[in-house]
């Protein structure tokens, strides 16, 4: 096996953990929510007049310290709907497995042995006693 089938291997497998399955489901339901598009809409439209307001040679501090007050108010109610929080957390899990597999990657490229060298931050280890993930 060549080293780029063995990538094509791992991002096979990557797509058929529970962990990607997840962030992928998340992914879609957030974006297939319209109210949540919406709120992440108006978001972005007031970050926006914020931002060039904030860049004026004269900016009203007042206009921009209510826009920072509404943003903020905004940012918390778009980050607290269920589906942002399921979001995040997938996202989580699924950024710690990679970097699990970027530490194996890079360990190995170090001269570690492949089969037993791993990452000092928590991962998949096969366990799945305390993990909610379901994946094995």
């Amino acid at each position: 096996m060549t080293v780029i089938e063995a990538v094509r291997n791992l991002g096979k497998c990557i797509q058929e953990d529970c962990r990607y399955k997840r962030y992928v489901e998340a992914k879609k339901a957030n974006d297939e929510n319209k109210e949540l598009q919406n709120q992440i809409g108006q978001f972005q439209l007031e970050r926006m007049n914020y931002q060039r307001e904030s860049e004026k040679e004269n900016p009203n501090t007042e206009k921009l310290k209510k826009w920072e007050e509404e943003l903020d108010t905004k940012y918390n109610e778009i980050i607290s709907t269920e589906g942002m929080k399921e979001f995040q957390a997938a996202k989580q899990e699924l950024d710690a497995m990679i970097n699990d597999v970027d530490a194996i990657i890079t360990l190995s490229l170090n001269g570690e042995d492949p089969e037993t060298c791993h990452a000092d931050n928590e991962g998949c280890n096969g366990n799945c006693a305390g993990c909610s993930a379901s994946c094995h």
